[in-house]
């Protein structure tokens, strides 16, 4: 819904940028033969969750719809942008015996980032949480019910709990121009929601009870390094996944935007007091951020961004060890988004997250946590 080169959104406006290189729609998912495919069919799925009992939950970002309505174009444009909506995006349900329901229908808005919708799945007190929906300023309607925003998911049906584009336009925490794309989403241990903006560039808090958003910190721009024509002198920090240790605080990856730079994405500990550090560097397109059951944070890497944008099958799952130490456990993935754990240690992850509809999925590796790191010549093969 904004320009992609200015207003950084985390995953699917890399889509646009690969349409304008290549001069075509993104290229199709290639077949991965890794893992085993546990749901299949999806639209751009961006987060995935698995309940305590095995049931698996999927954030599909859907198609768009046939309504219409247009924001402005980006820098240098006078021609407005058309963006698609409808009800189109889904919270999926595969049970522990591999059946696959669409519990819930959300809006989903394609336009020149491709299509966005449900984001993330959480769980708090017993309750499936999901974050919802992208908007910005300038749009020819007024904001599409369920959009930027937690829902709650009650039976069969959504329940919104609170609104990030009223938090953003009345308050604008990064003062770039109002923006929200409510995109990962963690309970926290103090019984509280934790959500990234990606469009704000901010982690939120939210109580559950009131609905009630706290900002907790703003993350700056970020240089590039070498700017120049077509290059900007920095990129939106795009917050994405969040994940918490057993030290109080709030860690959060971090995909800055365009050119993609290798090595520029990487995660930040948010302290209880908003102050915050470098945790792990060196990262590319991060996506998600998890905590495994063996006590380590786990990245997802979308890929390597190329001259026909991303390239399919270099996307990565990183170990990060105490300390920021960071290992390869997953490699040739085809843009992954998003992973889960069950206690076991098995993963479940979202790739296609940014290749052509349809094609998205959900493959499982068993016991990932104790999965040796890839060495240099195993990366090579």
């Amino acid at each position: 819904m904004s320009d992609p080169t200015t207003r950084q959104t985390p995953l699917l406006y890399v889509t646009a940028i690969t349409a304008l290189l290549s001069g075509c729609t993104p290229m199709p998912a290639p077949v991965v033969h890794q893992g085993t495919v546990v749901a299949q069919g999806l639209n751009g799925p961006q987060g995935v969750h698995v309940s305590a009992d095995g049931t698996l939950w999927i954030a599909d970002s859907g198609t768009g719809g046939p309504g219409t309505f247009t924001t402005p174009g980006g820098p240098g444009s006078t021609e407005p942008t058309t963006n698609n909506y409808g009800d189109t995006a889904r919270l999926v349900r595969v049970s522990p015996g591999g059946v696959s329901t669409d519990v819930a229908m959300l809006p989903s808005v394609a336009g020149a980032e491709g299509a966005e919708g449900a984001s993330r799945v959480a769980d708090l007190g017993g309750k499936l949480y999901i974050t919802s929906g992208h908007w910005s300023a300038g749009a020819s309607i007024e904001q599409l019910p369920k959009t930027t925003a937690l829902l709650r998911l009650d039976g069969n049906s959504t329940t919104e709990i609170a609104n990030f584009w009223t938090f953003e336009k009345a308050n604008d925490p990064d003062k770039q121009g109002a923006d929200s794309h409510a995109y990962g989403l963690a309970a926290g241990p103090d019984g509280k929601l934790w959500v990234t903006d990606a469009g704000g560039n901010d982690l939120l808090r939210v109580d559950p009870m009131t609905g009630m958003i706290a900002l907790v910190t703003v993350f700056d721009n970020l240089p590039n390094a070498n700017p120049g024509p077509g290059v900007p002198p920095s990129s939106q920090a795009v917050p994405t996944g969040i994940a918490f240790l057993n030290d109080g605080a709030a860690y959060v990856s971090l995909l800055p935007g365009f050119p993609f730079t290798p090595g520029s994405s990487k995660v930040v500990r948010v302290a209880s007091d908003g102050s915050k550090t470098d945790y792990a560097t060196g990262l590319t397109m991060t996506t998600d951020l998890r905590t495994g059951p063996d006590g380590n944070l786990y990245a997802v890497e979308l890929g390597e961004f190329g001259e026909q944008g991303p390239t399919p099958g270099t996307g990565s799952v990183i170990r990060i060890k105490a300390g920021g130490v960071k290992e390869t456990v997953l490699s040739g993935l085809d843009t992954p988004t998003s992973l889960a754990f069950n206690q076991n240690g098995d993963a479940f992850i979202t790739v296609g997250g940014a290749a052509a509809p349809g094609t998205g999925q959900v493959r499982r590796w068993d016991k990932l946590t104790t999965k040796a790191a890839l060495t240099p010549s195993a990366l090579s093969q």
